[in-house]
């Protein structure tokens, strides 16, 4: 098994797939916003409306939205697809463009919609993405092997790890009326807009506790043991990283992780490599919540529970392994958590 790794392992490594990842960008807040998402058949009747136009058709969707000066009108927020070498993060902002439309006996027609409807449907918008969780991990592992020595007895291998408390709540705010890439490729559409981790509103508590006792008893030597504590915070070198909006596959949000050593913490001094906690399995995959292009629910703000393993977005990445994995006769990890993934509109 792999020496012990104590630095934290990067959340937004463990978390990001081949979808684009979302970019942070500090910004200054934008102005209250009163109109809302839409969500389930609405967000699909304005959909259909738009795309039934040749000229939209070529465009990428960055959000529908509804007022709630008239629950009636609804906007949709649209880009053309940036030539090829024009993304990135220096690259200008990508321009958007907004679509009108009314309900009207049941069905969307493009319209021109009144000032008070104009003004709340125009303002920038933003959402919050909550991710909210708790759980705990529990490893032991005991090996043994042949003594150095001719005497009686052999050599013992033992350690043991636990996280607890494990708590977080971490809150990341999307500006969907600034993106900073919007492409289209044979992998098919992917949008970045700006997004802001929001350090002031986001808690962590969670504590790793490591005990490793070693004893050759063929040679008559004595136990030697090592103990280290981590204890972990939000943050890190790129918190705004740990959450990734795949087009169209709704979102993966992980727990940006920053941490500090008491004790005896040398690599060399443990047989196990990271926890799965330290590496970032407590990532989400929030596939309901189709916040850029995709496919809201009917109402997008409605909290989407969450769990291990079946909602971790980072349980099939090889960062994300069981220390424990290829060992299970020596080695035992348990490893639980569950929450819920939430959006919510940000004043």
């Amino acid at each position: 098994m792999s020496a012990r790794r104590l630095s934290v392992a990067p959340v937004a490594a463990v978390l990001v797939p081949l979808a684009v990842a979302v970019v942070a960008v500090l910004a200054a807040p934008a102005p209250a916003s009163a109109a809302r998402l839409a969500g389930g058949a609405e967000q699909a009747a304005v959909r259909r409306a738009f795309e039934a136009t040749k000229a939209h058709r070529t465009q990428l969707i960055a959000s529908i939205r509804t007022s709630t000066v008239n629950p009636a009108w609804a906007v949709v927020r649209a880009a053309l697809p940036q030539p090829a070498g024009r993304t990135g993060p220096h690259a200008r902002a990508v321009r958007l463009t907004s679509t009108y439309y009314e309900r009207v006996g049941g069905r969307e027609r493009p319209a021109s919609p009144p000032g008070g409807v104009r003004a709340d449907l125009s303002r920038a918008f933003r959402v919050a993405v909550v991710f909210t969780g708790s759980g705990s991990e529990s490893i032991t592992y005991d090996q043994a092997y042949r003594s150095d020595c001719a005497g009686a007895g052999g050599f013992s291998d033992q350690e043991t790890v636990t996280v607890r408390p494990m708590s977080w709540t971490i809150r990341y705010i999307v500006n969907l009326d600034t993106l900073l890439a919007a492409t289209r490729s044979p992998q098919g559409p992917a949008l970045v807009p700006a997004v802001m981790f929001d350090a002031r509103h986001s808690r962590l508590t969670a504590v790793e506790r490591l005990t490793h006792t070693f004893q050759d008893l063929g040679c008559n030597r004595g136990p030697v043991t090592s103990t280290c504590t981590r204890t972990f915070h939000a943050g890190g070198s790129d918190p705004a990283g740990a959450l990734t909006l795949p087009t169209g596959r709704g979102l993966e949000v992980g727990v940006p992780l920053r941490a500090a050593d008491t004790g005896a913490c040398d690599p060399s001094d443990y047989p196990l490599g990271p926890s799965l906690w330290e590496s970032g399995a407590a990532g989400a995959d929030a596939r309901p919540l189709g916040l850029l292009g995709g496919r809201l629910p009917a109402n997008p703000y409605a909290p989407v529970r969450v769990s291990w393993p079946g909602n971790s977005g980072a349980q099939s990445h090889p960062l994300a392994a069981s220390p424990c994995q290829g060992d299970p006769a020596v080695c035992n990890d348990t490893f639980n958590w569950h929450g819920t993934v939430r959006l919510e509109p940000v004043g």
